[in-house]
């Protein structure tokens, strides 16, 4: 019985998975990314993202000699090109569609695009795009006490 179950929610999950987004629907998304402002958001969460941790990691990298700080920079360089790259809004776009897709039916995507347009669902947005700054900075201090530990497995690995 436990079985049937599990088979009949996978087909289930699988069907939903399948289920290809109207037109119109996937028009009413892209909508409530652009009114929600998701690409903007993403964007500066992401450069804020970096910048707090490569903030983070400059006064740890400072007790590692020199060639290894320049290594560490170079890679850190990397990553960071890297994850820009695949996290671009092009790339992420179409999943984020996706995802709405599967979490809201047309009908309640654009009942949202009512509410957003909205004098308070605008100030919603543009208070949420003010408190990036704010998030980023509560989360630098929270990596703080977790960066020598990120440091000394970097060490670790240099070592080897």
């Amino acid at each position: 019985m436990k079985s049937l179950l599990t088979a009949a929610l996978f087909l289930c999950l699988l069907g939903n998975c399948l289920a290809e987004l109207t037109p119109s629907h996937k028009a009413a998304i892209e909508k409530l990314l652009d009114i929600m402002q998701v690409q903007k958001q993403m964007e500066q969460s992401m450069r804020a993202g970096l910048e707090a941790g490569m903030g983070t990691s400059a006064d740890q990298i400072k007790a590692l000699p020199q060639e290894q700080q320049d290594k560490f920079n170079n890679a850190m360089k990397r990553v960071m090109d890297a994850l820009m790259e695949e996290m671009s809004w092009e790339k992420l776009k179409p999943d984020l569609v996706e995802v709405y897709g599967r979490n809201f039916t047309e009908k309640e995507t654009n009942d949202v695009i009512a509410l957003m347009q909205s004098p308070t669902g605008q100030m919603l947005v543009t208070k949420q795009a003010a408190m990036v700054g704010d998030v980023m900075k509560v989360t630098q201090e929270r990596m703080k006490t977790f960066m020598p530990k990120i440091m000394a497995i970097m060490q670790e690995e240099m070592r080897k």
